[in-house]
């Protein structure tokens, strides 16, 4: 797999100018359940389209102050390695990975939008239904969408996968953990945490 720095990818965009991607984005802390099958989603949509995630290589929402000194560790579930190791197992092919800048945290959902279209040359993408991003997060699944599909380009909002009554998610699982309820967590993840 190939992992492509944002600055580079502002610069140079995507080697394989001539082939379509598809493509999604997230933070992916703890690749489970419900994050496998945005992937699958994305590696599954056209065999002739290269599968493209969009990452942060750390966990901005983990990141505050006030967490750093409370914990002194760091809250993530996975390291950066072991995502994209997992990225790679579940067929990504490149992975574009983004630090948390002044510059993003400030730039509007659309404008980052255009620069993933305008660089990533994309043919299809896909989200999770509670993904948000740009300034404030001004912009969510649904305006996602709209934005690649009123270009002609498909796009999907991917449901939630569901654990008993409730979602699947990164901080259900750091709950868990937190709370020694190992089993509840791997059964989030889809496997044991020491293992992967």
């Amino acid at each position: 797999m190939q992992i492509i720095e944002w600055p580079q990818f502002l610069e140079n965009g995507l080697k394989q100018k001539t082939e379509l991607t598809s493509m999604t984005i997230g933070i992916f802390d703890g690749v489970h359940r419900g994050h496998r099958a945005l992937i699958e989603r994305v590696v599954s949509f056209n065999a002739c389209y290269t599968p493209v995630i969009v990452t942060f290589r750390e966990n901005h929402k983990t990141r505050s102050k006030e967490q750093k000194e409370a914990n002194g560790t760091q809250n993530d579930i996975q390291t950066f390695r072991q995502r994209t190791d997992m990225f790679e197992k579940l067929g990504i092919l490149i992975t574009v990975v983004m630090d948390f800048t002044d510059e993003l945290m400030r730039m509007p959902g659309m404008d980052f939008l255009n620069i993933l279209l305008k660089h990533g040359n994309t043919g299809f993408f896909a989200v999770g239904n509670d993904f948000r991003c740009g300034y404030k997060l001004d912009t969510g699944a649904e305006k996602i969408k709209d934005f690649f599909t009123s270009r002609s380009i498909p796009a999907e909002i991917i449901p939630q996968v569901m654990e008993g009554a409730l979602p699947i998610s990164s901080s259900r699982i750091r709950s868990a953990i937190s709370a020694g309820d190992i089993k509840s967590a791997e059964l989030m993840l889809g496997y044991a945490i020491n293992g992967n």
